[in-house]
């Protein structure tokens, strides 16, 4: 009998019951099957397989692990360098970080110097006038704002008549 904790009990095994029988292994990433037949030998290798192959590192991605995407170490070193030149900086564009060339036809903040590429805030203002009008210009906006004067009237008419008490 074999103890599983907390005192419960697991079936008894026989020989025959501990003797694996070859079946198809199907990985769960993959639509093929890899390999013929799976074994209890074969779960010994791959319970030792990222240890041996990624037991030095701190860290792996599942693409190192699967062999995805052909990583390549040279990528992630040029990546790596690529980001040590924005250390300290408080944004970047993807354009700077791609090492591409800023677009001259770009606007609003994405484009040159300042908020909005022209150094001033005169464009932001003009943004945020238009943005306001819009939203005033709705009637159910204009609705509320007139419930809301009514409403600031009465408050004030009775304010007034309680002062005259």
């Amino acid at each position: 009998m074999n103890r599983l904790g907390f005192g419960a009990v697991g079936p008894a095994t026989t020989a025959k019951a501990r003797h694996v029988s070859p079946r198809p292994y199907h990985h769960p990433h993959s639509l093929t099957l890899s390999r013929p037949y799976h074994s209890a030998s074969a779960d010994v290798d791959e319970s030792t397989f990222a240890r041996e192959k990624f037991g030095a590192q701190k860290a792996i991605s599942s693409d190192m692990y699967f062999g995805r995407n052909a990583y390549d170490p040279a990528a992630t070193a040029e990546a790596q360098e690529r980001l040590q030149q924005f250390r300290g900086a408080t944004a970047i564009s993807s354009n700077q970080y791609f090492g591409r060339e800023e677009e001259d036809g770009e606007d609003g903040a994405g484009g040159g110097e300042g908020l909005l590429g022209d150094g001033s805030l005169s464009g932001l203002e003009n943004a945020a006038r238009d943005a306001i009008q819009r939203v005033m210009a709705n009637p159910d906006v204009q609705d509320a704002a007139d419930k809301i004067r009514a409403g600031a009237l009465k408050l004030s008419d009775y304010l007034q008549q309680m002062s005259e008490r």
